[in-house]
């Protein structure tokens, strides 16, 4: 998933981690007392039989853009992270827990609705339509250029671009979302290339010119949005 860069939150091997660079400066301290925070914490845990510490925190050291000298960090859980924060005090500070709480609800939430057979499912589903739809642009794109278009003749990619864009722009999504995007999304998605497989090969039986079909498949999509009644939450976080 995309990294939150705010919040200093990504995710990994599905989890969601936090890294204490970016939490000493939204919490407005020092990294080298935050550091030393977490290491007090990391001893305390050690006291404690059976306490596997990457549960909690993983040491790490990230790279200094000015300098290309490298410094120690610490990569934590969600679990890690409250055990470091529960000692900040203060209405900011309090404001920025309410954040993260919030940040790490939506990805352990899109986590698990990725790890869902149904999504699952609907995404592989969509993937095998999206194959099938790149397909009749193949043939699209060779109809467009029998047909006059130096445009696709120099850039031939700019088809499935533009398609493509169609297609995300209709659902509400930007490039690179499907990953994160809701089951009705995705259903609506594959229905709208469905559509546009079929158009597309449709309307070159007919003679078409391929201006008209871009504009068939647009006013279509819109037909196909307008009674799925999409909901505002478009992407799973």
């Amino acid at each position: 998933m995309k990294e939150l860069i705010d919040l200093g939150l990504f995710t990994k091997r599905e989890r969601v981690l936090a890294s204490s660079r970016i939490i000493a400066v939204n919490f407005d301290k020092r990294h080298d007392q935050v550091l030393r925070d977490i290491e007090n914490i990391i001893r305390g845990l050690h006291k404690i039989e059976e306490t596997p510490i990457r549960n909690y925190f993983i040491k790490s050291s990230y790279l200094h853009e000015q300098n290309n000298q490298r410094y120690p960090e610490y990569i934590m859980t969600r679990d890690g992270f409250s055990l470091l924060v529960m000692g900040f005090t203060g209405q900011k500070a309090l404001q920025w827990k309410l954040k993260y709480i919030e940040a790490f609800n939506k990805m352990e939430a899109f986590i698990k609705e990725k790890q869902s057979s149904e999504w699952l499912q609907t995404r592989k589903n969509g993937k095998l339509v999206r194959r099938n739809e790149t397909d009749s642009l193949d043939e699209l794109l060779k109809y467009a250029i029998n047909q006059g278009s130096k445009t696709y003749e120099k850039n031939p990619d700019l088809i499935y671009t533009q398609y493509s864009k169609l297609v995300n722009s209709k659902v509400g999504i930007k490039k690179g979302q499907r990953e994160y995007a809701t089951r009705k999304v995705l259903d609506t998605i594959a229905f709208i290339e469905d559509m546009i497989l079929n158009t597309v090969r449709e309307e070159m039986k007919n003679g078409t010119e391929y201006h008209d079909i871009y504009a068939i498949c647009k006013e279509r999509a819109e037909q196909i949005v307008k009674y799925a009644y999409l909901p505002m939450q478009r992407l799973i976080a």
